[in-house]
């Protein structure tokens, strides 16, 4: 792999989403993408090399949001529907079976739909050039619950909301590939694959209507640069391409990294947020490795669309991030005679 092939790859994903306007997702979204990319790319389930990872994010999207409604008596009435996300990763690489292992359980609401999903990955590891390529699959279950209260519907026996079901579970399928190296990464991950080949849903484990999901497709990458005149300081430019294959959407990252303990820096969500974020590994240099591994964070979104900033409509995102991960292996040491090829062929 080449890294100009990669910069014009980011480039040309960047044109094709300037040229598109609107935006749809079914998948949560997150702005605090880097941390969450085995949710979107299986070959990302133990991107942090030889450890045990837990991570768990929390957002909260227009917070404030109500919806208005006029009761019975003529009161205006206001119910609490702002989309709220929950993401909880364990991962963790295992030698034996030369890749990664990986459980996602996610939550999130949106409007009079509640949503909880479950998966279970593995991703294989090899050594690529200098850098080591992740080619991974999940399996997944997808329940979505509808609270017919929230609608609030003036009439009764609404044949929109009759015909729904309270609750469907889906069955589905993601795949992904990641190629990271020391300096830069590029990956694409798919989600729901089989909601584009199951027109008659014989993957969904109970219930037969409802609304369907569709499938995403990911682009993603990033690159790490260390300020020559000051070496402590590193800069890391990341990108998130998705689209549901009628519309397009993308986020653009600058993060700053002093020392590497402190981080922070500004996203950019096309027609929707402006986000300035901050965080800090606050052990990332001390002597104990099982404090080393922790890292936290924190970003709030300005929304820039028409959903906010309004009488009873948004306030902004917050969302907020914690991961921890420790190293499960030691380090090998190699001596005496023997003929490295041997040695590391195809080692992670």
């Amino acid at each position: 792999m080449n890294i100009r092939i990669f910069r014009i790859g980011i480039l040309a994903m960047f044109i094709m989403c300037l040229a598109t306007k609107g935006f749809a997702q079914d998948d949560v979204q997150f702005t605090l993408f880097p941390w969450a990319t085995s949710y979107y790319n299986a070959g990302g389930i133990g991107e942090q090399n030889n450890t045990l990872c837990f991570t768990a994010m929390y957002g909260s999207k227009y917070t404030a949001w109500n919806d208005v409604y006029i009761d019975d008596s003529g009161v205006e009435q206001k119910d609490k529907t702002a989309p709220q996300d929950f993401l909880f990763n364990l991962e963790s690489y295992l030698k034996k079976l030369h890749g990664s292992l990986g459980v996602s359980l996610v939550s999130d609401r949106l409007g009079f739909y509640k949503n909880i999903g479950v998966k279970l990955g593995y991703s294989y590891k090899l050594r690529v050039g200098g850098g080591h390529l992740g080619i991974g699959a999940q399996v997944s279950l997808f329940n979505q619950a509808i609270d017919k209260e929230i609608p609030r519907p003036i009439q009764q026996g609404d044949p929109v909301l009759d015909q729904l079901d309270e609750s469907t579970m889906d069955l589905d399928f993601n795949f992904g590939v990641l190629y990271k190296s020391d300096v830069w990464y590029a990956g694409v991950g798919m989600t729901q694959i089989a909601a584009a080949l199951d027109k008659n849903q014989v993957l969904r484990v109970s219930g037969d209507k409802g609304s369907h999901r569709s499938p995403q497709l990911y682009f993603h990458g990033g690159y790490t640069w260390v300020v020559p005149a000051n070496p402590n300081w590193e800069l890391i430019p990341q990108a998130l391409v998705k689209t549901d294959f009628k519309t397009f959407q993308f986020d653009i990252m600058a993060l700053a990294r002093y020392n590497g303990i402190f981080w922070g820096g500004l996203s950019y969500r096309f027609q929707d947020a402006v986000s300035i974020m901050f965080g800090a590994r606050p052990f990332y240099n001390s002597s104990n490795v099982y404090l080393k591994g922790l890292d936290a964070g924190i970003a709030y979104g300005i929304t820039t669309n028409t959903l906010a900033w309004r009488k009873n409509r948004g306030f902004g995102d917050i969302e907020v991030m914690i991961r921890y991960c420790f190293d499960i292996y030691k380090p090998e040491i190699f001596s005496g005679y023997g003929n490295t090829r041997y040695i590391y062929k195809n080692r992670y």
